[in-house]
């Protein structure tokens, strides 16, 4: 009886928990499932827009002299006196020393005459002495006709008519006269002027110098005033940027020259001149030339002297001034590799994207081709990045800037 007793407590026991574990199983509340947060980088983007961007370049250069010459005699002679000359002859500011300034036509150098004026005067007596020779023959003739008589003096012999006789005298004449005007030339020629308004870099011959005549024997070292020149080098990439193409002289003058100082005010303006149609075998880069009006030092002149002249050899620092052009602008921190930005689409997916750019400093680039306007341009630096990865913008859309290069 009492193993009776202890069985159905026992199945009682058992039937109650399993009765409360299915209770309790079935009355368990449901769990709530939770929202998921997907956790994206935020980023600043910019609108691709195109903006009219002036091609600037900036660049150094070597002042040189548009025109430089040897100051030559045209006769020998000793050299007798050099200028500064009374007011009579020059200006008061005429010098023949380095760094002399002169006017064109102003007297330089007087070379002594003493030989000069007596080769002048055996030339003119050996004319007049041809002269009379002509005419001498020219009468004989007259003569010679006459004692002809009525016979024709058409078929007359020429040594008769005194033909070759008065070919002679007429060819001796002119030689005589061409050594006289020669003579004439080379007295006035004793005085060397200057061919243009300048200055003088480095004198060669002084008073009580002989010289010879021609380009063996030069006296000084001169240059224009009017125009200066500044030789620079551009790679072949700078040169496409500005639109200048090697031997289209019309088209170099469209792009401004600007010699600015430490503070980038403009001091001298021009424009590029020309290209001299070689590339240096050292650095590969084009050498050119901009030209410069009035950029030296000019007493003579009434307009008002340059701010600061140039001078010959020095360093200067040139801003080149191009054609307007239409052009995508973007900051440095765009770019995630040499010529790759990332673009974002639609569902705000980032996209790598090859550009060609055309210019870069350290704040903007300028893109070429690669993007279309209304592109939205990731400019905020990532350290991790994969295509196709989700990003938010974090600030509101902004269009490309105009800053310039």
């Amino acid at each position: 009886m009492k193993k009776l007793v202890l069985l159905l407590t026992c199945i009682i026991i058992v039937g109650t928990a399993y009765l409360l574990g299915r209770y309790l199983i079935h009355s368990k509340p449901k769990p709530i499932p939770k929202e998921v947060i997907e956790l994206l980088p935020y980023v600043d983007i910019l609108i691709a827009k195109k903006t009219i961007q002036e091609t600037t370049i900036e660049t150094f250069g070597t002042v040189k002299a548009r025109t430089q010459t040897n100051l030559i005699a045209e006769v020998p002679g000793l050299i007798e006196e050099v200028a500064p000359f009374s007011e009579e002859y020059n200006s008061s500011l005429t010098s023949f020393r380095n760094g002399g300034f002169f006017e064109k036509g102003d007297l330089l150098i007087k070379i002594e005459e003493t030989d000069l004026l007596a080769r002048k005067a055996e030339a003119m007596a050996n004319q007049k002495r041809t002269e009379y020779q002509l005419a001498q023959e020219r009468a004989l003739a007259e003569q010679a006709k006459t004692e002809w008589g009525d016979r024709d003096w058409n078929k007359a012999p020429d040594l008769v008519r005194r033909i070759p006789q008065i070919q002679k005298a007429e060819a001796e004449a002119k030689s005589a006269q061409a050594h006289y005007h020669q003579a004439v030339k080379n007295l006035a020629r004793a005085e060397v002027r200057a061919p243009f308004r300048g200055r003088i870099l480095n004198i060669l011959a002084d008073v009580g110098q002989q010289v010879g005549a021609g380009a063996s024997s030069s006296l000084a070292q001169i240059y224009s005033i009017k125009t200066g020149d500044v030789h620079f080098s551009l790679s072949s990439k700078e040169l496409s940027f500005l639109g200048f193409t090697d031997g289209l002289p019309q088209q170099s003058k469209q792009i401004t020259a600007e010699i600015i100082d430490e503070e980038k005010k403009m001091i001298h303006t021009g424009s590029i001149d020309r290209s001299l149609g070689v590339i240096d075998p050292k650095t590969r880069l084009h050498n050119l030339v901009a030209s410069f009006e009035n950029c030296f030092t000019d007493p003579f002149t009434d307009s008002p002297l340059p701010r600061k002249p140039l001078v010959l050899g020095q360093f200067v620092k040139l801003k080149l001034i191009g054609p307007e052009i239409r052009i995508f602008v973007v900051p440095i921190s765009a770019f995630r590799a040499m010529d790759t930005i990332l673009i974002l689409d639609q569902d705000n997916r980032l996209k790598f994207r090859k550009v060609k750019t055309i210019k870069k400093n350290g704040v903007d680039a300028w893109i070429k081709t690669g993007i279309k306007e209304g592109e939205k341009v990731c400019i905020t630096p990532m350290d991790i990045i994969a295509e196709g990865m989700k990003v938010r913008i974090s600030k509101p859309v902004t269009d490309s800037n105009s800053s310039k290069l």
